[in-house]
């Protein structure tokens, strides 16, 4: 399985509620556009990250696996997606950052509200044995991605993890940078 997650910001000026109402259209959009290989999507309001420098916008796509990346990518800027795709990639502050995830523990579910714990790992230590013991910390309805590729500005690691949950316990020396986050709906 594997995640596309976009990052952006809304522009100086426009008022939340009405960049939210487009960035809903466009994931709507998105998910009536019945594209192979599609297993859901979800926008989030989040807190500020050091790739997106301010509060802004995290866009989860969940995807079976590469292969659907090319239909997906068509079909969401051609026919009925392209002028809700227009919209909001017109209205979006700045380019954005996107990155690609596989699941690497637990369970595919689209979280409602959440906490996202980013992870970094110093150089030449194997993240496959440390990870099972960071998953545990942090409970239950947890998930670990990893980023695919080095495709992305952010960390290698994402864990999401219900709302309330405090803390990760991770090795010396790996950073952990939790983020909250808001589901749109």
């Amino acid at each position: 399985m594997l995640a596309y997650v976009y990052w952006h910001a809304a522009p100086a000026g426009m008022a939340a509620a009405d960049y939210e109402k487009m960035l809903l259209r466009f994931g709507h959009a998105l998910a009536d556009a019945k594209s192979p290989g599609f297993l859901g999507n979800a926008s989030y309001a989040v807190g500020e990250t050091p790739w997106l420098g301010e509060a802004g916008y995290e866009d989860w796509v969940w995807l079976e696996g590469s292969w659907a990346l090319d239909p997906l990518n068509e079909r969401a800027v051609s026919g009925p997606m392209e002028q809700p795709h227009d919209a909001i990639a017109r209205a979006t502050k700045h380019g954005g950052h996107g990155a690609l995830y596989y699941l690497v523990a637990g369970e595919h579910e689209i979280p409602g509200d959440s906490k996202v714990f980013w992870l970094s790992r110093p150089r030449g230590i194997d993240w496959r044995e440390a990870m099972p013991g960071i998953v545990g910390s942090a409970g239950a309805q947890t998930s670990a991605w990893r980023r695919q590729m080095v495709l992305g500005p952010s960390t290698e690691f994402a864990l999401i993890t219900p709302p309330g949950t405090s803390d990760l316990i991770v090795p010396k020396g790996w950073t952990s940078l939790a983020v909250a986050r808001c589901r749109l709906r």
